[in-house]
């Protein structure tokens, strides 16, 4: 048996597909835009299909292929698995009057992923280099919904969802900071941390970050970011202006108040000021959301100065039994993601 028909009958054991005839076996990924489902890429001694591309899955809509990420399975372990091939890209985001200049680096992401092995606050893999030095990394798949996922999936009426599930949500999150402040510790940033970049690992209820490749040089873009998780979960998704003042669950006078400096830094369509929307919202939860508005109340600077209010929040405001924070209880809902 020749190398490939050994690879076709090991891709037809494996998922049971009606063809495999058009087999490529690829150990350069530099063209990475041409790799395709059924396509076998082979780097570091492994081998693995491709099933197809990751998708975001952002505003609950999955209509955005990154075509630089692919599910595939390890034709040796027959583990689920995510291949990440080397992308460059830059953008700009804006906190504010502040420009920040956003770009991939997948060394960056490389060098994380070697940092946080066993640490199952992380999403864990490697990485090897192909035929061409290229970084490919290779990701251990976690079943579960994202946190965007979690939260925009509740239906259950705002009180009933800040009384029942909001105070185990925040109580995870403060896991979730405490692992950012690791990667500071070690100079190093998460630097895309999105609603979506938190995973609830199905197995073990653990809140798990993935998706390390984004970099900037601001030292403080990731306590930022984590504000946006915070109002997200304050209040059960995004409250946008326009969305508040359409709605018939907001009274007039609320929308009255609202105003230009109730809106977030980061996003200022977005509502930040959440004890305006929903009057029972803790002033000191209230008071940590308002230091990422368009007219702060302060600034973090850093993580420990972040975590330092929020336990004090959490404390407050927040008691909860240690022995449900992360009990798989508070993931009803489940979905497979990177």
């Amino acid at each position: 048996m020749n190398d490939l028909e050994r690879l076709r009958s090991r891709i037809k054991t494996l998922t049971n597909w009606p063809s495999v005839d058009r087999l490529k076996v690829i150990s350069d990924t530099s063209d990475c835009m041409r790799i395709q489902r059924g396509n076998v890429i082979r780097v570091g001694g492994r081998e693995f299909v491709i099933e197809g591309h990751r998708y975001e899955t952002r505003f609950g809509i999955e209509d955005q292929p990154k075509y630089w990420v692919f599910s595939a399975i390890d034709l040796e372990t027959t583990n689920k698995v995510i291949l990440k091939m080397t992308f460059h890209e830059e953008f700009v985001v804006h906190i504010g009057v502040f420009k920040i200049r956003c770009y991939r680096s997948p060394e960056k992401e490389a060098s994380v992923l070697n940092l946080v092995q066993g640490d199952h606050r992380f999403m864990q893999g490697f990485t090897e280099l192909d035929d061409a030095g290229n970084h490919v990394r290779i990701i251990d798949f976690i079943r579960g919904p994202s946190i965007f996922q979690h939260i925009h999936n509740n239906s259950a009426p705002h009180e009933e969802y800040f009384q029942r599930d909001l105070p185990r949500i925040l109580h995870n999150l403060s896991d979730s900071m405490e692992s950012i402040k690791f990667l500071h510790e070690h100079d190093t940033c998460h630097g895309d941390i999105r609603n979506d970049h938190i995973i609830i690992d199905s197995e073990t209820g653990k809140y798990r970050w993935i998706d390390f490749d984004l970099n900037q040089h601001v030292s403080d873009f990731d306590v930022w970011s984590m504000g946006n998780i915070i109002s997200y979960a304050a209040g059960q998704g995004i409250k946008s202006f326009h969305v508040v003042l359409q709605a018939d669950e907001f009274s007039q006078k609320i929308k009255r108040s609202l105003g230009h400096g109730d809106g977030s830094a980061f996003y200022e369509y977005r509502i930040i000021n959440m004890r305006k929307l929903f009057p029972y919202i803790p002033k000191r939860l209230n008071n940590i959301l308002m230091h990422f508005a368009i007219e702060p109340r302060g600034h973090y600077g850093t993580m420990d100065e972040l975590i330092s209010d929020y336990r004090d929040m959490l404390d407050a405001d927040f008691p909860i039994p240690a022995s449900t924070v992360d009990g798989r209880g508070a993931n009803a809902a489940s979905e497979d993601r990177p």
